[in-house]
């Protein structure tokens, strides 16, 4: 019954709890199986609460198969939490506890979880026998909820070692059978691991599908943890079709769900992938304040987890210090080193994180040029750096039949111009100018070095000439784009951004109304002289 319809149970045992608190001698306990629902439903705070007071009422001795399966729920709950070593040695105890049972159906969930270990430290041959142990008790004893759970465990080892296709055979068997004999504590798990198996062989559609039956599973069984997962599925597809103001509402989905149920690791990934995200959809802000998030979060897992092995490395020293205290010396300055190499990495690690937002924060994703905040960090720099009355010049440059090329052949072949395009407008740059790409066709650049009119005008007939010049597309034939040019120069004084901007956007408007692909000098500049293209 537990694993056709755990939220069900859930409601009866809590309610039988409530009427008797304390086992009928002989049996086990109410919270033995309520542990067991609590962790498959993603409470492990509840579920560690629970097996603690099950432990309190059990005897090892008389029954070590009920001791071995409340110290896997244990391991797993600590595993949660990124406690790792820790839910190894509680793993270990637990087959220790069961000797030679575990060749027998008590064996199947600790060699399952051993597995999926395993396959987090990569050693995935290791959990693939795991598995296939596991897998001859189940088949051999006719355990079809058991094997449900092996294969889902199976497939995601298979994608974590780079065998999609191999994961969307082991999922495909999983769902057949957790479908097959109403397994509602798996079902969701079957749609989320082949829906993330999906997505890394490119069928998106059909992950969508998986991960939208999943979140309908889960939410019947109650299951806030598989939902993160299922989420990111939904985000993760959207994104790599570039969907991506649907895929942020499903990664905020999944975010919101993460931080309810204190799940810190999704919690973590989907501030990664929001801040990708915000990034893509040109939200630099947005997208900052994630990656901060994100960087808080690791620091502090990682802070966390320094100071649980350290803790738990002194107290093993202290124990051993009454028999050598040679070999305490030795190992503590060993591990002290360790950890402080660790330490340093992690910290340069950090700063080159924060040197990645920082240039991420200021540039175009798209082509690397700067972004609008960059243009703001130059009238800032330069108002304070150069006098009042020193001029400044500003080149608008707006591709001509740029939207045919991005409407007839598609955004790939639009994208290539566009970075093409940002690639010949760099080479022209002499040193201190800036280069900004102002969002879709339209790049800008601004000089403190050329602000005379021969000089502009023969800057701005340039940047027209390269740019009509034929731009190569991978596996296509060459495009052709055209540029309308205005250029405008203002002394530096407060309003330098404002006026700067709407007199050289005045000028290119005034290189289209006469015929376009042409450059043009402000009014307020001496020479006006609009061209042709070379």
């Amino acid at each position: 019954m537990r694993w056709r319809n755990p939220a069900f149970c859930k409601r009866l045992l809590y309610d039988a709890l409530k009427r008797q608190p304390e086992p009928d001698p002989g049996n086990r306990p109410l919270q033995f199986n309520l542990a067991w629902l609590e962790r498959w439903s993603g409470h492990f705070d509840a579920a560690a609460k629970l097996a603690d007071k099950a432990f309190s009422m059990m005897d090892p001795r008389q029954d070590p198969e009920g001791w071995s399966e409340l110290l896997v729920i244990k391991s797993v709950c600590v595993y949660s939490l990124g406690e790792l070593s820790q839910a190894d040695a509680i793993l270990g105890e637990s087959l220790e506890i069961l000797g030679a049972a575990t060749h027998g159906r008590a064996g199947i969930e600790p060699l399952t979880v051993l597995a999926n270990m395993c396959a987090y430290y990569h050693d995935y041959e290791k959990a693939q026998s795991k598995l296939q142990e596991a897998m001859d008790i189940a088949d051999r004893l006719g355990l079809v909820y058991e094997r449900s759970h092996i294969l889902q465990t199976l497939s995601r080892t298979e994608l974590r070692c780079g065998s999609p296709e191999a994961a969307v055979e082991a999922a495909k068997a999983c769902l057949a059978d957790a479908l097959e004999h109403r397994n509602a504590v798996n079902l969701p798990y079957a749609y989320e691991v082949l829906g993330a198996a999906l997505v890394e062989t490119g069928a998106l559609k059909e992950a969508r599908a998986c991960a939208a039956k999943g979140l309908a599973a889960a939410q019947f069984s109650q299951d806030h943890r598989v939902a993160c997962h299922l989420y990111y599925v939904l985000g993760l597809s959207l994104f790599e079709e570039k969907r991506y103001d649907e895929a942020r509402a499903e990664l905020e989905n999944g975010l919101l769900n993460a931080a309810g149920a204190d799940y810190h690791h999704w919690t973590r990934n989907f501030y990664l992938k929001l801040s990708q995200t915000h990034e893509a959809l040109e939200e630099h802000r947005s997208a900052l304040d994630y990656l901060k998030a994100y960087v808080k979060l690791q620091k502090k897992m990682f802070t966390e987890e320094t100071e649980r092995q350290s803790n738990d490395f002194r107290n093993r020293l202290e124990f051993r210090l009454a028999h050598s205290k040679a070999d305490y010396e030795r190992e503590l300055r060993t591990r002290t080193e360790t950890l402080n190499t660790e330490l340093q990495e992690a910290n340069t690690s950090l700063l080159e994180l924060n040197a990645q937002i920082e240039f991420n924060a200021l540039h175009d994703a798209l082509t690397g040029v700067g972004n609008r905040r960059m243009m703001s960090k130059f009238f800032e720099t330069t108002r304070l750096s150069v006098g009042p009355g020193v001029k400044v010049a500003a080149i608008l440059i707006d591709l001509d039949r740029f939207k045919t090329v991005n409407d007839h052949h598609g955004h790939s072949v639009g994208d290539q111009v566009i970075k093409a395009v940002a690639e010949r407008l760099s080479d022209l740059l002499q040193q201190d100018e800036t280069i900004i790409r102002m969002g879709g066709d339209e790049f800008l650049i601004l000089s403190t070095r050329r602000t005379d009119a021969d000089s502009l005008s023969a800057l701005a007939d340039r940047i027209v000439y390269d740019i009509n010049l034929p731009i190569p597309i991978k596996g296509a034939v060459d495009r052709t784009v055209g540029a309308s040019v205005g250029v405008s120069v203002q002394a530096n004084g407060p309003d330098l951004e404002y006026e700067l901007l709407r007199t050289a956007d005045e000028a290119m408007y005034q290189a289209k109304k006469t015929g376009r692909n042409r450059s043009c000098l402000h009014s307020s500049v001496p020479l006006s002289i609009p061209q042709n293209a070379s």
